[in-house]
């Protein structure tokens, strides 16, 4: 069974869980942008790039086929990208503003 949890730690980072491993992302621009992901492209994305575990290795803990791993890990960077530029961009209107 696949354990994933999220938490707060502060507004330094957070700590997401998956797989019984505890991962802190200190980008909170980067964090914020993770929790929109549902939990099988979370899942897949924190195995890929934190677990480093190839897509056959995550296919077989996920009992999906490596296609669908790949699938996932790419419309999650799609989307992890989208969120981080519009964190990057309304970061720059508040710089702008002076708020």
């Amino acid at each position: 069974m696949l354990h994933l949890s999220v938490e707060l730690e502060s507004t330094e980072g957070k700590w997401f869980q998956v797989l019984g491993y505890d991962i802190f992302v200190r980008d909170i621009l980067l964090a914020e942008a993770l929790e929109c992901l549902n939990e099988r492209r979370l899942s897949v994305t924190l195995m890929s790039y934190f677990l480093d575990m190839s897509d056959a290795e995550i296919g077989r803990t996920l009992n999906v086929v490596r296609s669908t791993v790949y699938e996932h890990r790419k419309k999650s960077l799609e989307i992890l990208r989208k969120k981080l530029k519009e964190g990057m961009d309304e970061q720059g209107e508040e710089k702008a503003t002076g708020g």
